[in-house]
């Protein structure tokens, strides 16, 4: 059996990410080594890394995770009166409501209620 256990996100600036992910996302930080590394852990137990960019291969703004939400117009509500970088408006399909934001480094936070 596999399971999954962490995902790694570069950035260009640990500081900058480690405000979003905590303060405006709200994930609960784990660790942090200053500004080369820092790691969050959801309630189910992944980790989300951040680690400062140092090799040609890690690329700032090219990666995407999805959170699941219980309330997905509630939370594009927060984004919006927290003034963070909408890139796709809530919409609602026939299998989920979702949005997306963008952080720092303009890596891709997709929010999605399930239905």
């Amino acid at each position: 059996m596999n399971i999954l256990d962490a995902v790694v996100f570069y950035t260009n600036d640990i500081d900058a990410v480690l405000d979003f992910y905590t303060n405006q996302i709200g994930l609960k930080l784990e660790y942090w080594s200053g500004d080369k590394y820092a790691s969050f852990l959801f309630d189910n137990g992944i980790k989300l890394g951040l680690k400062k960019a140092t090799e040609k291969r890690e690329i700032p703004g090219s990666q995407t995770f999805i959170l699941a939400v219980e309330d997905a117009k509630t939370e594009y509500a927060k984004a919006q009166e927290k003034g963070l970088n909408i890139y796709k408006k809530l919409v609602e399909e026939e299998w989920a409501i979702e949005f997306s934001v963008l952080d720092p480094d303009g890596n891709k936070v997709e929010f999605v209620q399930n239905k």
